[in-house]
């Protein structure tokens, strides 16, 4: 009598979905301990006094998100940060873009140039932050240098409340460009040759073979990185901190840094889960916006 295949089957695929669990099991693991609980922690405390030292909790409510919207310091930190990621997204992008078009083209000391410009992602933010404090530096810096060479005059920089953020967003851009350039150019890359060939044929210049084959196709890199610098940006924290410190007069301040400071220097810890929780509705609602908002956009080949 012939036994069917179909039990044998199921066993087989069941050992290996058990072996694939087990794999990435230590992952999910580290997963939740290390994201998960903290941020179900989070949510729970912003709706709580919060006295760890003496293990003292007392319910609110919504009284800290109230508190929240009455309070100038973190609607000008929200407002730091929204615009902080309104600019350094899509200037990043562009220019990651721009300079991926250019390596994609063959000429001398392209690698060189590209681990040039991929440098600054692999360097420490708080060590980079330090050497721009040098060069945003009023007196000796060396951007004042060069302004005076073409007769423009001296900037304030990092001293200002008019330019101290807008110096913040021009480091991180600087910072960010190599990996959006990578990206980009990895999307370039995979792009069939054909499609270029076909339209030089039919007598497209660059131009067009960009803004038609190259915009398109690169449409899901685009929502991917749009997706992952806007969600970077919403948590600057590391050169405000080390380059001003939020200042001058919260002119830099952005939502991380007030919640590090409600949270490690006035140990308002309800308050500070507050504030990291309106942070995490704003960066879920433009990550959903951004996703929808670009698959209408994405073109397959």
């Amino acid at each position: 009598m012939r036994r069917s295949r179909r039990p044998i089957v199921a066993r087989l695929r069941a050992r290996h979905l058990f072996h694939a669990y087990l794999f990435v099991a230590p992952v999910l693991l580290l997963f939740g301990v290390f994201r998960v609980v903290p941020a179900v922690q989070t949510l729970l405390y912003s709706v709580y006094k919060v006295e760890l030292v003496r293990g003292r909790f007392t319910f609110l409510g919504l009284e800290n998100f109230q508190a929240l919207l009455a309070d100038p310091g973190f609607r000008k930190a929200a407002v730091n940060t929204l615009v902080y990621v309104a600019a350094i997204v899509p200037i990043s992008a562009a220019l990651g873009l721009g300079l991926a078009v250019l390596f994609n083209t063959r000429f001398r000391l392209r690698e060189l140039f590209k681990a040039i410009y991929f440098a600054p992602m692999v360097t420490s933010t708080a060590a980079a932050a330090m050497v721009w404090w040098w060069l945003y530096n009023p007196q000796f810096g060396l951007f004042n240098v060069l302004l005076r060479l073409v007769g423009i005059p001296d900037q304030p920089w990092l001293m200002s409340s008019r330019t101290a953020l807008v110096s913040i967003i021009i480091f991180s851009i600087w910072k960010s460009l190599g990996y959006n350039m990578i990206i980009y150019l990895a999307g370039l890359q995979a792009i069939p040759a054909q499609f270029y060939e076909a339209a030089t044929i039919d007598g497209a210049g660059a131009p067009a073979r960009f803004w038609r084959i190259s915009v398109p196709l690169l449409a899901p890199t685009t929502t991917f990185l749009l997706i992952y610098n806007s969600i970077l940006a919403f948590q600057v924290f590391d050169q405000v901190f080390v380059l001003t410190g939020g200042g001058p007069a919260g002119a830099t301040n952005v939502v991380v840094l007030e919640v590090y400071r409600q949270a490690f220097e006035r140990y308002n810890f309800g308050y500070a889960a507050a504030e990291a929780t309106v942070l995490f509705v704003l960066i879920l609602g433009v990550t959903v916006l951004q996703y929808v908002y670009s698959r209408r956009f994405e073109v397959t080949y």
